[in-house]
């Protein structure tokens, strides 16, 4: 039986060759558009269609859903989430930026769901399962050459949320504060989404770059190179949602 593999293996090495030299968003997305958000009708600035869209503030996000490096700061702010939405960026901004409380879905988790939740929501804080990170101060047991730890070092090290005395450390607004106070919770979970009209976030800036009209394969690749200058806090994988 002849085989094909390797016929395919020399179609693959076009293929990366081919694309090596494809521009990609720098770090800064100096050459993105971008809109400053305010209220939902600065969505209309974004065009309809599907593409890739990266979401900026200023607003101090402390928490991590993961332990990959972050993008560098940015204009006194971070790029704390970007994804891709293959027909409807403008639709999928608004369920990030505009969600109501009982949303059930969105990659946008920065505020304490406070009802009983019985659909799909990330966990703020558990005693187990997969929860977000915060840093935290910890003394070095045994050293490390290559990292240039010493025994006894004080370093800041990413550490689970498993407590309430670690989830009161998140930016958290007095009525999130009062909630998790005042109950005694084995797990807390984030809201799909946020409002920015609310007084938590008003005060803030939003701003979102986006890139409409790409095909499917352009898309992902500029998502997975660009997730090179780090992992935004608020995603959850290293690729798709």
């Amino acid at each position: 039986m002849k085989m094909h593999n390797q016929h395919w293996i020399n179609q693959e090495k076009k293929f990366l060759k081919a694309i090596k030299n494809v521009e990609i968003p720098n770090s800064k997305l100096e050459k993105v558009d971008y809109v400053e958000i305010k209220s939902q009708q600065d969505l209309n600035n974004i065009p309809d269609g599907g593409g890739c869209y990266w979401i900026w503030t200023n607003e101090p996000v402390i928490h991590t859903l993961h332990k990959n490096s972050p993008p560098h700061e940015l204009n006194s702010g971070q790029i704390i989430y970007n994804g891709i939405a293959k027909d409807d960026v403008k639709g999928r901004v608004f369920h990030h930026l505009f969600g109501f409380e009982d949303a059930g879905w969105s990659g946008i988790s920065m505020d304490i769901y406070k009802n009983n939740s019985q659909s799909h929501r990330k966990k703020a804080m558990s005693a187990s399962g997969k929860v977000p990170y915060i840093l935290e101060n910890k003394i070095i047991k045994r050293g490390n050459k290559k990292k240039n730890i010493t025994k006894g070092d004080n370093v800041k090290v990413l550490s689970p949320i498993k407590t309430k005395t670690q989830l009161l450390t998140l930016n958290l607004s007095n009525d999130e504060r009062d909630f998790i106070n005042s109950t005694n919770h084995s797990k807390y979970y984030f809201r799909n989404g946020i409002n920015i009209v609310e007084n938590k976030h008003k005060n803030y800036s939003f701003k979102v770059f986006f890139i409409t009209g790409l095909s499917s394969l352009y898309l992902e690749f500029i998502e997975k190179k660009w997730r090179e200058n780090g992992l935004p806090r608020l995603c959850s994988y290293s690729t798709g949602r």
